[in-house]
Formats: C-alpha cells, structure tokens, sequence
C-alpha cells in the first residue's frame, strides 16, 4: 500500500526551472510523508530535507515557514483528490453503474493515496486549525464535485432504479466513511477482531462489502 500521493511535475521552459521546480516537488512529497507519520507538531524539517536530499534554506526559500511547508501539503492532498475524481471517466455512465464506479474508485483511491486519510486525520485531531487558511479553495474545488453526485442521484430517482433520493453529500460521507474505516483504524480492528485488515483477500470482499450496502441505500424505500 502507497502512502503517497504521486508527484504531479511541473514542465519549466529552461533546465534550471525544472531543477527548481523538482526540489520544491521533492520538499514538498517529503513533507507530505513526514506530517503523515508525526503529525504537525512532531514533523521535523530537518527529516523532510533529508528525505527531500537538499539543504534546510531550500525549503524556507520555497514554503517561508514549516506553517507555509504545511498548508502546501494538506493542499496537495486535497488537490490531488478532487483532481483524480474530476478526470475519472464514469461521470457519464448510466446512473447505477456511475455510482458503482464512483464507490469502487474512492474505495480503491483510499488504498492506494493514504496520504490522504493519515492528513486528514492528523488535521482534526488539530481541531482544523490550518484546513480553516485554505477553505475558500477546498469548498471552490468540491462543490462540482458534489454536483455530479447530485446529478447522478437525480437521474437515478427520475428513472425509478433509486427510489431512495439522499443527499449528494450525505451519500458521499457514506462512501466515504465506508472506504476509509478499514485504513484508518486497521491496526485496533485487526487486533479486535483477529482479521487481517489489508490481507487482498478481506480487502475484496469489503469492497464488495461497501459497493452493496451503497446500492441497498439507494434501492431502498425508506422514509425515516
């Protein structure tokens, strides 16, 4: 399982450009993994420009600050999500097999990005203190993305295939928190319940698990 998110290079015109912009890429892919594993207060700069193979001066040139280091890479993890979920190619199928896809794919993206889940993670438990500076940006990037839920959920309820109309973000909370709690808290629950939670095996049938229970919602006739 990758804990982190793909570098997303920057083409500079002349050779010096991208030398400059591969360090700032590498300082800022170092940091995400560092705020992962030690959270914010207990992140180093010293372990992120090792990792990042520069020196400390680079990385205050770039981000000012280990604040500025930090909203970069909590940036990152958001744009890289809603980035990823903007090209996927299943907007465009019909209703049911759009959701499957959408669920299959946060399921899987969950996996394979955990820099995600372990970022957000660490950012409550700073009760969102640095999520607040870059709001606008995060509610501007998100808003279409619940729209196409919307709209997928609307011509689903329209044919009749959903009888059970949720809100676009209550139903995407739900996809969520249904992909996320087997990553997040994999080492207490494999303690609990004597199960490998990231053995290929369970990670199967709970994506099997998570797709039906998200179908059975929208399938339902419930009213309460």
């Amino acid at each position: 399982m990758s804990n982190r998110i793909s570098a997303v290079p920057e083409v500079a015109p002349r050779s010096e450009g991208r030398s400059a912009s591969q360090t700032k890429e590498k300082i800022l892919l170092a940091a995400i993994e560092e705020f992962c594993e030690h959270g914010y207060a207990g992140a180093s700069t010293t372990n992120i420009v090792r990792a990042a193979g520069c020196n400390i001066r680079m990385l205050y040139h770039y981000f000012e600050s280990k604040d500025g280091l930090y909203l970069a890479a909590l940036t990152r993890v958001y744009q890289h999500l809603r980035s990823s979920e903007a090209s996927a190619n299943f907007w465009n199928l019909p209703p049911k097999q759009a959701i499957i896809a959408l669920t299959h794919f946060t399921f899987d993206y969950m996996l394979r990005n955990q820099s995600f889940p372990r970022m957000i993670i660490n950012e409550n438990l700073n009760k969102g203190r640095a999520a607040v500076n870059i709001a606008d940006s995060i509610r501007t990037a998100s808003a279409p993305f619940i729209a196409k839920i919307d709209k997928l959920i609307s011509q689903g309820h329209a044919s009749g295939e959903f009888p059970y109309r949720p809100d676009a973000l209550n139903l995407y909370l739900t996809i969520l928190g249904l992909s996320f709690i087997h990553i997040t808290n994999r080492f207490t629950l494999t303690a609990t319940f004597g199960v490998d939670m990231s053995s290929p095996e369970f990670l199967a049938e709970r994506k099997r698990h998570v797709t039906q229970a998200v179908l059975a919602l929208l399938s339902s006739d419930i009213s309460a």
